[in-house]
């Protein structure tokens, strides 16, 4: 396992951020909505935005926020039934990401996406162009998944599966500077932590082996996304030389530790 796990300290003149927020993060094991967590989000990100920073948030969260809204107990398996439940919670999700950055003054704009938007030059450069104005104009985009439209879940042809993914191209195609996953963990270990008491966190990954790819475990019951997905962004971008933390989203101000420079979480940052 190739990994150091040495102090260390992230760069400290990020400008551009992707945030990326998980199911577990905003919504309860028992589908009840976060709803101090994400007011906590909102404040954190809108320091960022009134400090100088340009944020960009990504959010899963769309099908666990509309099970709590339709009383549903799980996920259903069919896929039609989640594209439903996806445009009931995406609408909700957003109510309420509009509701808590308004208390703090701050403006958000809406950006659903598929995989098509990536593999169409002028699909991307016409998405860019719009995220690019909305942080020129101090506006915080929040970009999800058109769940909706990208119905090939099984052979992922049309769908990233997951927003780790989602997350870590949209860090590349925007020239961010850094990507931070919240998570419903403090950081990578070197066992599932949930199962073995004797897993330490690992402070800092100079790269993806097999070996940590085959180890990797997810532990969310709402979510798509496990730690293998996160691997596989954090390899994604130390390939395009950028740089991924992943920290526990349980109190999203520990974000402007991580921009400060401080040790928390995981930081995958190639060598």
């Amino acid at each position: 396992m190739s990994v150091v796990s040495k102090e260390h300290r992230n760069d400290n003149n990020w400008r551009r951020l992707v945030i990326k927020v998980g199911t577990s993060t905003i919504v309860d094991a028992k589908g009840e909505i976060k709803y101090p967590v994400i007011n906590r989000l909102s404040q954190t990100l809108t320091q960022l935005q009134k400090s100088g920073y340009e944020v960009i948030l990504v959010t899963s969260g769309a099908i666990g926020v509309a099970l709590q809204q339709m009383k549903i107990s799980q996920r259903p398996a069919d896929i039609p039934e989640q594209q439903a439940l996806a445009a009931i919670g995406q609408s909700y999700l957003m109510a309420i990401y509009n509701q808590s950055f308004a208390f703090y003054q701050q403006h958000v704009g809406q950006v659903l996406l598929t995989y098509d938007v990536f593999d169409n030059k002028l699909m991307l450069q016409h998405t860019i162009d719009a995220v690019d104005v909305m942080l020129a104009q101090r506006v915080i985009p929040i970009i999800n998944e058109n769940d909706v439209i990208a119905v090939d879940e099984l052979d992922h042809q049309h769908s990233f599966g997951d927003n780790d993914r989602l997350a870590a191209i949209v860090t590349h195609e925007t020239q961010a500077d850094s990507m931070i996953v919240l998570s419903d963990i403090d950081a990578l270990y070197t066992a599932n932590p949930f199962v073995d008491p004797t897993a330490q966190p690992i402070s800092l990954v100079s790269s993806i082996t097999q070996e940590l790819l085959d180890s990797a475990t997810g532990s969310s019951t709402l979510g798509t996304g496990g730690m293998l997905t996160k691997l596989k962004a954090a390899e994604y971008l130390m390939q395009q030389q950028r740089q991924m933390v992943l920290i526990n989203g349980a109190n999203p101000a520990t974000i402007l530790d991580v921009v400060q420079g401080k040790q928390v979480g995981t930081l995958f940052k190639g060598e």
